[in-house]
């Protein structure tokens, strides 16, 4: 199949340097396989210490999750509205559509109407859902009739009145860029609490102690990533200001959208990302580059000269 100009211009965005996106950077096929396989190898591990839930806990809490979807009409392919659930519900639904094969659709606006209607879920999980009383019935096992593809839309962002399309392999590459600059792995523990409204909740809080092994903990982590303010002594500020890309004491966590979510801790990118100001633009490139946004029109005008190029 033929691809568009357009298609053609976010491939070339999406390569970093010559390395292009199809040089994958993870061992996962997609985030279904993530979940599942830290279920194979470290079942037993703590996932949620506070909870005292490990990652086979997790693992069947999703997989149940995914047969209450089904039951709900969700199929492969379909988009799933999420707003405002709790720990660790937000994360459990996160997986299970994704198990499912679907698409996970979250929002930062207040105004929830324009988003369904733009992003056109086919259901919404409601911020008021007793998850673990609905899916409590429902088997342990479940057995995906989907599985997609890296490049399969995984996440649609909702923000400022656009749909950031986010793949499976963004996710999972930027989680992987995150892991080698924070330095995370299977016998550490951090400390992170986000809303589930942004693509930092999805890769940092969602993704991250999957990925990394890396439990998640209020009593003595390794690291605690917060949001300003919202703890005495982070050691990394979550920014969503992307539009001075410096260093800072204690580091910043960068976020932005369009690059997945961190786009650089302090001023360096992070792993497979490219970027650079330019008469006031932030240029970026690289695998963590977003699939586009919902409306294809929105987008013509932002990828040019193999960069996606954001306005400040």
């Amino acid at each position: 199949m033929n691809k568009t100009n357009l298609e053609k211009r976010i491939y070339k965005a999406q390569c970093y340097g010559n390395v292009e996106p199809i040089e994958y950077m993870t061992p996962y096929p997609n985030l279904h396989a993530l979940v599942e396989g830290q279920n194979v190898k470290y079942k037993d591990h703590l996932l949620y210490h506070d909870l005292n839930m490990t990652n086979e806990d997790f693992f069947k809490l999703v997989q149940k999750s995914a047969h209450w979807l089904k039951a709900s009409g969700v199929e492969p392919q379909d988009r799933v509205f999420m707003t405002d659930l709790a720990f660790p519900w937000a994360e459990c639904i996160a997986f299970a559509v994704w198990t499912v094969g679907g698409t996970l659709v979250i929002s930062n606006q207040e105004d929830i109407q324009t988003a369904i209607s733009h992003c056109k879920p086919k259901y919404t999980v409601q911020p008021d859902t007793n998850v673990e009383k609905e899916i409590d019935a429902f088997n342990e096992q479940f057995d995906p009739d989907f599985k997609p593809n890296l490049q399969d839309e995984a996440l649609i962002y909702w923000t400022k009145g656009k749909g950031v399309r986010l793949s499976h392999y963004n996710l999972l590459v930027n989680a992987n860029g995150v892991q080698k600059k924070l330095d995370l792995f299977e016998q550490d523990t951090y400390l992170i609490q986000l809303k589930s409204d942004s693509t930092a909740w999805v890769v940092l809080q969602a993704i991250l102690p999957l990925y990394t092994g890396a439990g998640i903990t209020s009593k003595h982590p390794k690291i605690t990533i917060g949001l300003p303010n919202q703890f005495n002594s982070a050691d990394y500020i979550i920014d969503f200001d992307w539009t001075k890309l410096k260093n800072t004491t204690p580091p910043r966590l960068f976020i932005t959208p369009e690059n997945t979510a961190v786009v650089s801790v302090g001023s360096s990118p992070v792993h497979m990302t490219k970027f650079e100001f330019k008469d006031q633009n932030l240029c970026l490139s690289g695998h963590s580059v977003m699939m586009g946004y919902l409306d294809k029109k929105e987008s013509e005008n932002i990828f040019t000269d193999g960069s996606l190029i954001l306005q400040k």
